[in-house]
């Protein structure tokens, strides 16, 4: 049954992409996901290379300008690096659907409690009902788990519209010193995994535990003063999620210095910003010389000369 959440609609027309690029490796990509006449018409074919059999596949979707920067100094709203590029507006409409899509594709969504914190109103839900009825059809939950990942608690805004709306299921992924916060913060209905400490403490009481409560907050403690994403992730994927999209580039950057990060769903808004203003990783540390990731390119789509998709694949060393 279709939610109650927003939806919004989108012009086909104005939000399609054209395909220029694609890696010989997805054409024989064997991992199926949703089919629906807005994925065809819009993007294509979007299917995933494999699955893990220890922790779920995991993909970013980012903005950012030419060189790098996810927002303004001046103006740090995320979108604003797509929705101010004033020769393709429809681009940031696209750049928008496909964040969408990426969300319907997936089992979780993972946001950070900055994030929570800025945007009062903020749920990872689908907002195109195409896309939210074709999850259904494949007997997939409406609204992916919006997994809330945070290093001690002490960030969660509990009064948060995620923890009021009961059509969104959540999750909190944060350590051990963090689920004493946690306990003390959420005054919704809740369920406790952990704490843990490495993947053999996960038990299979403990998944049970997760599946028979799904109708509650599920609270994922790993490591004792941060969280072990490893660890968390051993128990997103026993409990079901095989494929989750990270929203959070702090988190992102983090996974990607752990060789936890999949793909890379980087749309480039063509504008330039320079300077100090916010860049990917920028508070997390940074690759050296001699040991950094490579990438490799998936697809290449374009709206015009103004904006692209790109769709990397993370190699690890």
């Amino acid at each position: 049954m279709a939610t109650s959440l927003f939806k919004m609609p989108f012009d086909v027309e104005k939000t399609k992409v054209r395909k220029i690029y694609e890696s010989d490796d997805l054409k024989t990509a064997a991992v199926k996901t949703l089919t629906c006449d807005h994925i065809k018409e819009i993007y294509g074919e979007l299917n995933f290379t494999e699955l893990h059999e220890d922790r779920p596949y995991t993909y970013t979707s980012l903005v950012t300008s030419i060189d790098g920067k996810i927002a303004f100094t001046d103006a740090p709203q995320g979108p604003l690096i797509a929705k101010l590029n004033k020769y393709d507006p429809d681009g940031a409409n696209a750049d928008w659907w496909i964040l969408n899509m990426l969300r319907a594709v997936s089992d979780g969504d993972i946001i950070g409690a900055g994030t929570m914190q800025a945007e009062s109103d903020y749920t990872c839900h689908v907002f195109d009902q195409d896309l939210e009825d074709a999850r259904i059809a494949a007997g997939m939950n409406p609204v992916p788990w919006n997994i809330i990942s945070s290093l001690d608690g002490t960030d969660i805004p509990f009064g948060h519209i995620l923890f009021q709306t009961p059509e969104v299921p959540v999750m909190i992924s944060t350590s051990a010193a963090g689920l004493k916060v946690v306990e003390e913060g959420l005054t919704c209905d809740y369920a406790v995994v952990g704490p843990v400490s490495s993947i053999e403490d996960v038990t299979d009481e403990m998944i049970c535990t997760m599946k028979a409560n799904q109708d509650k907050v599920i609270v994922i403690a790993t490591g004792e003063k941060a969280p072990d994403s490893k660890v968390a992730l051993y128990i997103m994927k026993k409990f079901g999620l095989d494929k989750v999209l990270v929203e959070t580039p702090s988190y992102m950057h983090y996974l990607v210095s752990q060789g936890l990060m999949d793909e890379l769903f980087f749309n480039y808004s063509c504008i330039y910003v320079g300077g100090q203003a916010l860049s990917i990783g920028k508070f997390g540390k940074e690759f050296g010389s001699k040991d950094h990731p490579h990438t490799k390119m998936l697809s290449v789509h374009t709206h015009s000369d103004h904006f692209f998709y790109f769709r990397q694949k993370l190699i690890y060393d």
